[in-house]
């Protein structure tokens, strides 16, 4: 029998490493759908570690096992994904802020974007808030990504807003936060563009922010308590969020 997605996914939350990277393996070998292995697979492992961390279930030492559980398994299954014909749905650079070391939330975020045609560039951890302007302005791109895991990191989010702002470039980008520090309320506070709960949130979220098109119903999510995304009614055009 070949391997399921939902093996990968019970291997991934379960945080076992050679197991996952193995059904991962054997499923590549065997046909069975690369994008579902991810999405259903392996995202959606990362997703259920995500939704026991904020439970009390998971701590901070297993968000990132997970991590280290998923990465070569995406590393696997990302040369075998489809292409996208269509051109770029938009241009992001994404990494994490000043003395934050975590990979796995901008990570995620990553492979969904890729997925839905956005062109993303990695820009890595740790990392001065000067270096996210520099990396947007040499790729071009229309949005920066801001990860932000701790309390203390938050406040450079804002930092890069406030450089933006003093080099007269604040309408060219576009600002996006996330992070299990980050709120919609916070993102409101700092004025930034934008705030995704997870990854797949980025999505609609980024599409928003880019002009395309969005389904109604996501749209009317973004407005309620409920939301799994917000963006800057004040700033990005559209009904207020």
């Amino acid at each position: 029998m070949s391997v399921t997605p939902k093996e990968i996914f019970e291997a991934v939350w379960k945080l076992q490493k050679k197991k996952a990277y193995d059904l991962v393996q054997q499923g590549l070998a065997e046909g069975v759908d690369p994008v579902a292995m991810l999405k259903e697979g392996v995202i959606a492992g990362l997703q259920e570690v995500g939704r026991r961390f904020g439970a009390g279930e998971y701590f901070l030492a297993e968000l990132v096992m997970s991590g280290k559980v998923a990465e070569p398994c995406i590393e696997l299954i990302n040369p075998h994904l489809p292409p996208n014909t269509g051109g770029p749905q938009g241009r992001v650079v994404i990494g994490a802020v000043t003395g934050d070391l975590h990979t796995i939330g901008y990570g995620l975020v990553t492979t969904q974007l890729e997925l839905n045609g956005f062109e993303v560039h990695k820009l890595g951890i740790d990392l001065p808030s000067m270096h996210f302007i520099e990396k947007a302005k040499e790729h071009k791109a229309e949005i920066i990504g801001l990860s932000a895991f701790l309390v203390t990191t938050i406040p450079y989010c804002k930092e890069v807003v406030g450089y933006l702002e003093d080099m007269g470039l604040r309408d060219k980008y576009k600002v996006i936060i996330g992070g299990t520090e980050c709120t919609a309320d916070k993102a409101d506070a700092m004025d930034v563009d934008g705030w995704a709960l997870n990854a797949v949130a980025s999505v609609p979220l980024c599409k928003h922010i880019c002009g395309k098109p969005v389904d109604e119903a996501e749209l009317a999510r973004a407005r309620t308590h409920d939301h799994t995304w917000w963006y800057n009614s004040r700033r990005i055009k559209g009904v207020a969020a």
